[in-house]
């Protein structure tokens, strides 16, 4: 059997959350041009962000298809 056959579409999604935050954090603390502050509003909108993400991939998996 192929491994990815054991990996659902759901748990997908949130490997890629997870993998989205982790790169965008890491790539808005290696920047050497914004300041702190700056760096701060970057990584809440990147968390803000996909918080959203992952609630309309919630809803689009799981909700819909029960109404």
């Amino acid at each position: 059997m192929y491994p990815l056959a054991l990996i659902g579409l759901p748990e997908i999604g949130y490997i890629i959350a997870i993998a989205s935050v982790i790169f965008g954090v890491t790539a808005v603390l290696q920047n050497p041009f914004i300041s702190k502050g700056q760096k701060g509003l970057w990584i809440l909108t990147i968390l803000a962000l996909n918080w959203i993400g992952l609630l309309w991939y919630y809803y689009v998996f799981y909700f819909k298809d029960k109404q």
